[in-house]
């Protein structure tokens, strides 16, 4: 566990528990398996401690270079860039309905990102490009708050009644844990990604048991919700991108080609996930 790094120890149980299977643990067969800072524990037939093992060995191989992934999250007004770069991309397996995975060579992806850089559609998460230790998952966040009127009470001071404020939280965050296989020729990914944003606000009016009858507006928010979780495995010597499809984009506009308000009326954006390995000896 120390090699792996500080808190280390629930990342390598949820790897295990993912790659075994939950069932495996909570079956007729008597088991065990527990992580503190320093050693972890497991209580199983041999072939599962085998395997076990084979996971932790994963986690804790040259694990004095703990930077070994660039990931970035691109935001893409349209999906045509898709026609510019088909040449480049590569598919390989995804099982979510409307995502879409490619590999590609490492100058291919420094081509692409370029190309999507350059559009005034084009923006990046205010993290920027984030490095990830290998087993360590990073995570790329950008959203906001909005504020509206929830409900109104009545006062005994004028005019009456008060405005009940209320929050939604709307962003999009997205967490990737890679993993090497043992021999370092190939990467494993699961990627989770959560997107909550605000549609519209529905206002009504509400009608406050007064002396005058006055009629207030409330607002109701109309919200959209992404849920994304796959598994990835590909060449280390490869770049992995991912298209998560037109989904909602709750950020701020930011480090845009264009104008800062860019993406303020977009109702749907081509989210591009790049994960590059950067590992010595790749090639």
């Amino acid at each position: 566990m120390q090699q792996a790094g500080a808190g280390s120890q629930k990342h390598i149980v949820d790897w295990v528990l993912q790659e075994t299977g939950y069932a495996a643990w909570h079956g007729a067969t008597p088991a065990s398996l527990s992580a503190d800072e320093e050693t972890l524990r497991s209580f199983h037939v041999p072939e599962m401690q085998a395997r076990v093992e084979e996971i932790v060995a994963r986690f804790v191989s040259d694990a004095s270079s703990p930077h070994r992934f660039t990931v970035r999250v691109l935001g893409v007004g349209s999906p045509s860039w898709r026609n510019d770069a088909r040449k480049m991309l590569r598919s390989i397996p995804a099982a979510t309905p409307g995502v879409q995975a490619w590999i590609m060579s490492r100058e291919e992806a420094a081509y692409l990102t370029a190309l999507l850089r350059q559009r005034s559609d084009c923006a990046e998460l205010p993290t920027g490009p984030v490095q990830a230790g290998n087993g360590l998952p990073a995570v790329l966040s950008g959203g906001r708050r909005r504020s509206y009127v929830q409900d109104v009470a009545l006062t005994p001071a004028w005019p009456g009644w008060q405005s009940l404020p209320g929050v939604c939280d709307e962003g999009i965050t997205l967490d990737l844990q890679p993993l090497l296989t043992r021999d370092g020729a190939a990467v494993e990914a699961v990627l989770r990604c959560r997107i909550d944003q605000v549609e519209r606000m529905a206002s009504v009016p509400v009608t406050l048991a007064t002396a005058e009858r006055q009629r207030v507006q409330i607002e109701v928010p109309q919200v959209s919700a992404v849920r994304i979780g796959e598994r990835f495995r590909w060449p280390v010597s490869q770049v992995l991108v991912v298209g998560l499809g037109l989904v909602p984009w709750p950020v701020p506009g930011n480090n845009t080609a264009s104008t800062a308000a860019l993406f303020t009326d977009a109702k749907r954006t081509d989210v591009v996930v790049l994960v590059e390995p950067r590992l010595r000896g790749a090639q």
